[in-house]
């Protein structure tokens, strides 16, 4: 697909660190450069740092990043910038002290690449002493999280800064219908852009056989039960702890890193039938996918996952993958193709259920299911609608 929309805008994006595996920011702004350009601002965090290895090794290379060569080309239109912040977000002196300190590095980067007045785009709530600050045309708010309920965010913090934002931006976009409820109490309008597919990548898990399936999955025992993604305190780990108990001749197999708010795992990665692989490159995802008899969204429900709209639905389905999945609001829609569950005896139901099924035949079924969901549909609608609200600008001007 040719991208037509919103050609010749300069854009300053502020999101999570482009290098880290490919999220729903990713994909759009890989779109939106073409014919545009972006300036991406690395992530300035909103997680207060602990005092561990992880979060010290991550400081340590931001600090060397931001020492080094602050600005570097990533992608055909696409420039990625290092910032240094102080990560302690709420205290408001810190706050406008970073919101200066970080428009002057962004402002010196947008000079030396020579933009004219930029789009302000930011997946972060925690932006809204920028705005105004950068000269740009227009501001855009796109909200892909709860943020306020991820474990050790500081959560009044994030809900004053977002309420701040939300009513600065120009237009405000949340990902999933959920998320657009939740924050219109705002008082702005909120659309709602589903997250989408990369379908061709995903879609090659039909051609993959099993002597093709990557060497460390392709002698594990026969039904592979599969999950991939961050293993986070957001996982039903007990659940499937006892999903892996009760069904000892299955495999389990877990792909992603563990992050720290996880907690000790021991109860669930020490059965003889489980088996995390480690963290997987995106571009390995589909042959693991192909390996998969059938794929889990394994979400707990609380207030942070009745707002999530999971990436991997799409993916699991597009690579023909059966799945089963907690009954998130933004998955219901997808009730023709997806199974749902809540116990591990549910889960187990289910799964049965879809291992009696014929993989020949639905599995493209399922991938045509998301086929017209594409992240080139995505990207355009993102892009028309910021075109209008630059019309409107320019009308009322």
């Amino acid at each position: 697909m040719t991208f037509r929309v919103l050609q010749g805008t300069d854009i300053v994006c502020f999101s999570s660190d482009w290098d880290q595996d490919p999220l729903s920011k990713h994909h759009i702004i890989r779109r939106l450069a073409a014919g545009n350009r972006v300036l991406w601002v690395n992530s300035i965090g909103l997680r207060r740092p602990a005092v561990n290895s992880r979060d010290a090794q991550r400081a340590l290379a931001k600090l060397g990043r931001f020492c080094g060569r602050r600005t570097r080309a990533v992608a055909p239109g696409i420039i990625v910038l290092d910032p240094l912040v102080l990560p302690y977000h709420g205290n408001p002196v810190l706050d406008r002290f970073n919101a200066r300190w970080l428009s002057r590095q962004v402002n010196r980067a947008v000079a030396g690449l020579g933009f004219g007045r930029p789009v302000l785009l930011t997946f972060l709530p925690s932006m809204a002493g920028v705005c105004g600050r950068l000269g740009e045309c227009l501001a855009v708010y796109y909200i892909t999280d709860e943020f306020t309920k991820f474990t050790g965010h500081p959560a009044a913090a994030i809900e004053r800064m977002e309420g701040d934002l939300i009513r600065h931006a120009d237009v405000v976009i949340a990902s999933a219908s959920e998320l657009a409820a939740v924050k219109s109490r705002h008082g702005k309008p909120i659309t709602v852009i589903p997250h989408g597919v990369d379908h061709s990548h995903f879609s090659a898990a039909l051609k993959i056989r099993a002597g093709q399936f990557p060497d460390d999955v392709r002698g594990i025992g026969r039904p592979v039960i599969g999950f991939y993604g961050e293993i986070n305190d957001w996982i039903d780990t007990d659940m499937l702890a006892a999903l892996a108990r009760l069904r000892p001749d299955w495999s389990l197999v877990l792909l992603g890193r563990i992050a720290a708010e996880a907690g000790n795992l021991d109860h669930l990665l020490k059965l003889p039938n489980v088996r995390w692989l480690g963290h997987k490159r995106y571009r390995e995802l589909p042959a693991y996918c192909a390996a998969f008899d059938v794929a889990l969204i394994p979400m707990k429900l609380n207030e942070l996952t009745r707002s999530v709209n999971p990436l991997k639905l799409r993916e699991y389905l597009a690579a023909g993958v059966p799945v089963v999945s907690a009954r998130l609001p933004e998955v219901e829609p997808y009730g023709d193709a997806v199974k749902f569950a809540t116990t591990a005896e549910e889960y187990i139901k289910a799964i049965e259920k879809l291992l009696k099924s014929d993989r020949t035949t639905l599995a493209p079924k399922l991938s045509a299911r998301v086929a017209g969901e594409g992240w080139d549909a995505r990207a355009a609608e993102f892009g028309r609608l910021v075109e209008a609200a630059l019309a409107r600008k320019a009308g009322s001007g």
